[in-house]
């Protein structure tokens, strides 16, 4: 084989060369900025972090003679997703050729090489690694120590020479080190390695097969429990005593007892070396060298000193454990085994259990602190509603309605005393249980992906489980035609829309029949179908994922690590199909015939039909949108957003643009995280530093601590009131056996300063008027830290600093002030106003500002092609967020009588973002309602009938389906129900000589819509 190893390289070079033309030249949203904007600056990303590859992406921009940041951050990505594809033709060479001598004694020549092209160029071109392969991410790095491990494991297995293993076992563990630092779950490969480990001495059989999948488990849970995470137990120990016994600097702890450890290590080593224990030297220099491999972590202590503006902040010992943990986002909370579900009752006899106490290092006096003693801080459910394998557990209001939506659960009367009162509650069956775990977990968030990357693809736009977004498709009418209707049904929008990828399911056949070829060969049969299942439904089962996961965002990314193994099969496929064909004499003809057949159904099609869909090198949206949020904010202002896309986008231009540095971005959502507040004292950039005096035992406790509302009065609490009593510790009352800080009202206020806003705030209209005190109700059961911290912000920097709040369609981080804004541009200037009567229009807007920012200087372009690729968030943030603003902005200019700005901005709104690209729904017949008072009717009767039309589209196709996921299909439906009755009420008004035919057709689909929901709804 010697003479091929060329082979490796030109599929390196090919699958670079298409990543890099496919690569945007700027950024995409989720974690892609904040992954280029860490890897510019060393800056420490998101939990659990992934440090050994913002280091190798910092030394490659260093030394890149490319300008674009984003650029060369999304051509790493595409530089190890190309040596990824590499890895696997060698693998799937190796399986092969293993493969064919257990059946031919001399193995017909390129056969194994046959195998492995269309193995790797097959991973090369699936959606999910093509994707992940053009974006600055951590996955392709994370699946290149994947299958390199694998490979040296298959290498390991081969080799008969024993001081060779024994250094294939040393590089191995010094890799799965390395690879922690960039992603945990690559832990999870000591699981199906163990086949391999186990049946290289032993006989393949159930006992053997069942051993090494628990040792395996057990091996997994060794290094992630006990290497990392009780050796950081210890750290914590150990530099808890040094700190504040013997008051050596923070941190001191950790060293000593790493450099221990390699130290002990070392020694361990010469000593078995010298004596000849050999099993001992093998176990110490792994161990060595593992703990050399996770050291690139030590960088992300030594880079959160460095108080860099976005970055976390894992300074210590304990708080670098949490960041693994990824405690701020509520993991290890987890259950797996045995739990509640979503609606059980706190116990009866015993609400609340004493849990760990919870310690930090303070700054202030150099010393580890307890914050707080963990009495009666951990909820204990009854065991009435315990159940195992629970699926259902998650008590946010969204989880339940989701877990309410994915099945129908009707549940078993349970009574319940709560509060001295007896209530009957239902506690979801088991079979509710499965069923959920069946839909959702399984199906939805795991199958439908590997059915997207082998089967085909209806659309890329999120999955929310109705027939219209996101589905499995083949391609094949009567398959396809029972779960999402017939396509002749469809608008026309996803008839166009160029993610409609359809294979008809031959990947799939043939990787299923490359796994049943390999059942001669049981080593790799084996240790491949656990591969297969550890990363797809192992990772479903471990991580427990609730409904909200995917509403955020597709997670398809995270089971490639499943998909790299059916790519392998497929291209094993080849081998029973060549000893079949025994009728072709010729090799050369087989195999050429075979192959070609093999590329053309499978990576070939992938290529072509994937092409126009992948190809991103245009995708601007994401920072054009970012940006209009900077540059609405007044110089030297306060941006308070939330969520990944409206923050991560942000940093990236702030950071490495260097743009619009003299704005303070504020994440709502990372405002209950400790060290996040802290930086809020410190300038960052151009921005200056602001004025945060909420009292720090109540945000030191942890970012799920809550304070209860107990109203104690119906009158305006002042916020600089309401924090002294904050502050006091005599305002502390008890609650559930500890003394607890509250709030006493729910209505607030701040006295306003009139000079502080006499240069920035001008409303020229009678119907607004300027207030000495701002009054707002904001109530809420239980206040988090972020809502705490946004009042503060405001009371101590209100008159200091202009405060904005992005118009995002949320409102959660605005905490009830909407009626006190100005709307500037794509931003919510707060500001001592009001609406002087109920019948004035609420809504004011900064027009001059407005028009400046969202038409006169925007930068959106209108589509370059008939049917551009448009992603999920572009369509979804441009349907909801900036039509709205377009028309809000359009209505304050008719209403101020500047008709022709108005018709500017309708114009622009309209041209760069046509119905052809983004379909019309409520706010573009919205848009197209202000035509129609503007004097433009043709234009505002065709933006409202397609409007229209669109929806009563949708409402036609999605009734004429028995859907898979029916209370959802029926829940989205009565939505557009809804709306479409809605815009055919307002239309009617505005043209009632024109809606004879609309109102016809509504009663039509309504009759259908009624008689189908009565069929579909469960409840």
């Amino acid at each position: 084989m010697k003479n091929r190893n060329f082979i490796p390289w030109i599929l390196f070079v090919f699958s670079f060369v298409v990543y890099a033309i496919c690569a945007p030249n700027s950024i995409t949203f989720w974690d892609s900025p904040e992954f280029i904007a860490s890897n510019y600056k060393l800056q420490v990303t998101h939990p659990p972090g992934a440090p050994l590859y913002m280091l190798l992406a910092n030394v490659i921009i260093s030394i890149s003679p490319i300008n674009s940041i984003a650029l060369v951050c999304n051509l790493i990505s595409a530089f190890f997703g190309a040596i990824t594809v590499a890895v696997v033709y060698l693998i799937s060479r190796k399986i092969a050729y293993r493969q064919l001598t257990k059946k031919i004694s001399n193995p017909p020549q390129w056969l194994p090489e046959a195998c492995g092209i269309v193995a790797s160029l097959t991973l090369a071109f699936i959606h999910s690694f093509w994707v992940a392969a053009t974006e600055a991410e951590v996955y392709t790095l994370s699946f290149l120590f994947m299958v390199v491990l694998w490979y040296t494991a298959i290498i390991w297995t081969e080799t008969e020479n024993p001081l060779k293993a024994q250094r294939l076992l040393v590089l191995m563990s010094f890799l799965i080190g390395l690879s922690s630092c960039v992603h945990l779950i690559n832990i999870s490969i000591s699981i199906p390695l163990s086949v391999l480990f186990i049946t290289k001495r032993r006989t393949i059989s159930l006992k053997n097969l069942l051993l090494s999948l628990v040792i395996g488990i057990a091996l997994f849970v060794f290094i992630y429990g006990f290497l990392i995470q009780g050796f950081l137990t210890l750290a914590i120990k150990v530099d808890s005593y040094l700190v504040n016994q013997q008051t050596w600097s923070v941190n001191s702890g950790l060293v000593v007892l790493y450099l221990s450890t390699l130290a002990i290590l070392l020694f361990t080593s010469w000593y078995s070396l010298k004596k000849q224990y050999r099993t001992t030297l093998l176990i110490s220099t792994c161990l060595f060298f593992f703990y050399v491999g996770i050291s690139p972590y030590g960088s992300s202590i030594l880079r959160s000193a460095a108080k860099t503006p976005i970055s976390n902040n894992p300074a210590n010992s304990i708080a670098l454990l949490r960041y693994l943990r990824a405690e701020q986002f509520g993991i290890s909370a987890v259950p797996l085994i045995k739990g509640a579900y979503f609606n059980a009752p706190l116990d009866k006899n015993q609400p609340l259990l004493h849990g760990k106490p919870r310690v930090i290092y303070d700054v202030a006096t150099k010393k580890y602190i307890e914050v707080d003693n963990g009495s009666f801080n951990r909820e204990n459910y009854a065991p009435e509603f315990s159940s195992y394998f629970p699926r259902m557990y998650s008590r946010k209001p969204a989880d339940i309605t989701g877990y309410n939506s994915w099945t129908a659960i009707k549940g078993t009367p349970v009574s319940y005393t709560i509060q001295g009162k007896t209530e009957s509650l239902r506690k979801p069956t088991f079979s509710e249980n499965l069923s959920f775990f069946y839909n959702y977990q399984v199906n939805w968030l795991y199958l439908r992906y590997l059915f997207w990357n082998f089967i085909g693809q209806q659309n890329s736009f999120k999955g929310n489980g109705t027939i219209l977004y996101g589905n499995w498709s083949s391609g094949i009418t009567f398959i396809d035609a029972q779960r999402l209707g017939n396509a002749s049904a469809r608008p026309q929008h996803f008839k166009n829309d160029p993610s409609n990828d359809v294979y008809y399911g031959i990947p799939l056949i043939i990787g299923f029949l490359g796994l049943l070829s390999l059942r001669k060969t049981p080593i790799h049969f084996y240790s491949s179908l656990l591969f297969f299942f550890t990363f797809g439904l192992g990772i479903t089962l471990y991580v427990n994922p609730t409904p909200t996961s995917i509403l955020i965002r597709e997670r398809d990314y995270i089971f490639i690590g499943s998909f790299i193994p059916f790519c392998i099969w497929i291209g094993l496929a080849i081998i029973p199909c060549y000893l079949q064909l025994s009728l072709i004499k010729k090799h050369s003809i087989r195999l050429g015939a075979l192959t070609l057949l093999f590329a053309l159904v499978v990576p070939l099609q992938l290529l072509l039909k994937g092409w126009d869909n992948h190809n991103r090198t245009e995708i601007n949206f994401p920072r054009t949108f970012a940006k209009s949020y900077l540059d609405s904010c007044p110089a030297n202002s306060i941006l308070i957003t939330n969520g990944d896309n409206m923050t991560f986008p942000l940093w990236y231009l702030q950071e490495v643009e260097n743009y619009r540095t003299d704005v303070r971005v504020i994440n709502y959502d990372q405002l209950t995280l400790a060290w996040y507040l802290e930086k809020l004292k410190s300038t960052q950039n151009k921005a200056k530093k602001l004025a945060f005096t909420l009292p720090k035992q109540l945000y030191q406790k942890g970012p799920q601590h809550l304070l209860p509302l107990q109203k104690e009065t119906n009158k305006a609490v002042d916020l600089t009131t309401l924090f002294d009593f904050l502050s006091s510790p005599n305002t502390a009352i008890s609650w559930n056996g500890k003394q607890q800080h509250y709030l006493p009202s729910d209505v607030f206020s701040i006295a306003i300063d009139s000079a502080a806003f006499s240069d920035s705030y001008q409303p020229q209209y009678d119907k607004f008027k300027h207030l000495k005190t701002i009054t707002w109700k904001y109530s809420k059961a239980f206040y988090a830290i972020n809502d705490l911290s946004i009042l503060n912000i405001i009371q101590n920097n209100l008159h200091k600093m202009p405060i904005a709040f992005a118009l995002n369609g949320a409102t959660s981080h605005f905490v009830g002030l909407q009626a006190h804004t100005i709307q500037h541009g794509m931003v919510a200037l707060l500001a001592p106003i009001q609406t002087k009567a109920p019948g004035y229009n609420p809504k004011l807007v900064d027009t001059d500002n407005s028009l400046s920012v969202m038409v006169n200087k925007a930068n959106y372009k209108a589509p370059s092609s008939e049917h551009p690729v448009i992603g999920f968030e572009q369509l979804n943030y441009t349907q909801q967020i900036l039509r709205r603003n377009y028309y809000f902005l359009a209505q304050a200019l008719l209403e101020e009588g500047k008709n022709e700005a108005a018709l500017r901005t309708l114009d622009y709104c309209s041209q760069v973002f046509p119905n052809s690209t983004v379909p019309f729904k409520q706010y573009a017949f919205a848009l197209g309602k202000l035509y129609i008072k503007a004097g433009k009717l043709t234009q505002g009767k065709d933006i409202c009938t397609q409007a229209i039309r669109n929806i009563k589209e949708e409402l036609i196709w999605i009734t004429a389906v028995h859907p898979e996921h029916p209370i959802i299909n029926v829940q989205y439906a009565t939505r557009l129900h809804g709306m479409y009755e809605q815009m055919l009420q307002q239309y009617t008004s505005l043209v009632p000589q024109a809606s004879g035919q609309l109102k016809k057709e509504y009663h039509q689909v309504t009759a259908t819509f009624q008689s189908w929901h009565q069929v579909h709804w469960p409840y």
